[in-house]
């Protein structure tokens, strides 16, 4: 598209204006709280301001068109920054930033390891960790059972890892909704969450992934 696409149109019609999109990635507040913050900036025509929800996540795309690159890379900067003064810390990153790569970052700064261990999730959450950096990951293990203490699980396998950081993941259906239970252990505390999900079912691993990744990437 970008290599031969793009300019292929751009000859035959002799289109000489350039159109560059940014997207700003969030995560840990709703569609409706977003919406509702930059509603106004959605009216633009130009730049255009557009949301796209995914599970646990959602993108809020910029559109730009000028005569130049230079014009519009000022564009978007300009609404840019109006955009994260007003979503705060619900952006994690931009473009191809990654919740994942946030928090790799975050343990590269404490000089930590983490260890997880899920239930329920089809190894969704393990897969997120294959991007971090050697020795950043200790290891990750599925329970084929659920287990009776979560916390207590997340504890010992952390241990059996030699890690700083444990994060434990657990599904149960319950009824026409799904409960995520989230325990994370670092050398500064410990913290359990209980999250109900309502959503389409087979979306509930990649939403509890990525609310563990948003909730990991803030330690």
């Amino acid at each position: 598209m970008e290599n031969a696409v793009i300019p292929y149109l751009r000859a035959h019609f002799k289109l000489t204006s350039v159109i560059t999109a940014r997207v700003l990635h969030t995560s840990g507040m709703g569609e409706s709280v977003i919406d509702e913050l930059i509603a106004d900036l959605e009216t633009l025509s130009n730049p255009t301001v557009g949301l796209a929800a995914h599970s646990g996540q959602v993108d809020v795309r910029i559109t730009a068109k000028a005569e130049s690159q230079i014009e519009v890379t000022r564009m978007i900067a300009e609404l840019e920054k109006n955009i994260r003064q007003r979503l705060g810390e619900a952006i994690y990153g931009a473009d191809a930033e990654t919740l994942e790569s946030c928090v790799a970052a975050a343990l590269s700064r404490r000089g930590w390891r983490l260890a997880a261990v899920e239930y329920g999730l089809g190894g969704e959450l393990l897969r997120r960790f294959v991007t971090f950096a050697s020795g950043q990951f200790a290891g990750g293990q599925i329970q084929a059972e659920a287990p009776a203490d979560r916390l207590q699980t997340t504890e010992a396998f952390r241990q059996s890892q030699g890690a700083e950081v444990g994060v434990g993941v657990f599904l149960f259906p319950a009824g026409e909704k799904t409960e995520i239970y989230i325990a994370i252990i670092t050398p500064e505390g410990q913290q359990e969450l209980a999250r109900p999900y309502g959503g389409p079912p087979g979306s509930a691993p990649a939403w509890a992934a990525n609310h563990t990744l948003d909730t990991l990437r803030k330690i």
